[in-house]
C-alpha cells in the first residue's frame, strides 16, 4: 500500500520538475541573427537528482550484497611408488576431482617405480589404484592441495 503511494507521488514530482525545466519560446525580431557561442555540453542528472524523498514515507530497506565466495580448486598430486611389471599400466578410480568409479583415468609413468596423477579438487578425493584398470589396491583419501605419495598393495 505504502510503496504504490510513494511511487505515485516520486512520479508527480518528477512530472512537476520537468515541467519546470522545459524551455520557454522567445519572440522571433527582425533583428540580424548573429552566430552564438558553442553551448558546453548539457549533462544529464541522475534520477536520484530528480527525484526528492518526500517526508511521510519510510525509507526503503536495501539488502546487503552478497559477495560470491568462488573457492579455486587446489591440484591434488597422487604419486605411486611400486613396479607392476613390463607393458602394465596404473590407473585411478574414485569419487571427487572428475573421477569415477566406474572407469579409471591412467597415471603417467614418470620411471621404472613411479607413476603420478594431478587433479584440480575444490573437496576431499576418494580414490583407489588399479593395475590395468582391473587389479584393485587399498582405498586413500585426499585433500586438495596436498600430495598423496604411496606404495599400494594389491
Amino acid at each position: 500500500m505504502f510503496a504504490s503511494v510513494e511511487t505515485n507521488e516520486l512520479k508527480l514530482n518528477l512530472v512537476n520538475r520537468m515541467k519546470k525545466t522545459t524551455t520557454k519560446k522567445t519572440p522571433v525580431s527582425a533583428a540580424p541573427v548573429v552566430a552564438a557561442a558553442p553551448k558546453a555540453p548539457v549533462t544529464a542528472k541522475p534520477v536520484a537528482a530528480l527525484i526528492a524523498p518526500t517526508t511521510n514515507a519510510a525509507p526503503a530497506k536495501v539488502a546487503p550484497a552478497k559477495s560470491a565466495t568462488i573457492t579455486a580448486a587446489a591440484p591434488i598430486t597422487i604419486e605411486a611408488k611400486v613396479d607392476i611389471g613390463f607393458g602394465n599400466n596404473l590407473f585411478v578410480r574414485g569419487q571427487g576431482a572428475g573421477l569415477s568409479w566406474d572407469q579409471g583415468l591412467p597415471l603417467e609413468n614418470v620411471d621404472s617405480q613411479t607413476w603420478r596423477l594431478t587433479v584440480p579438487a575444490k573437496d576431499k578425493v576418494q580414490f583407489k589404484l588399479l593395475i590395468n584398470d582391473s587389479v584393485w589396491a587399498q582405498g586413500i583419501v585426499a585433500t586438495p592441495g596436498k600430495k598423496v605419495e604411496l606404495t599400494p598393495a594389491f
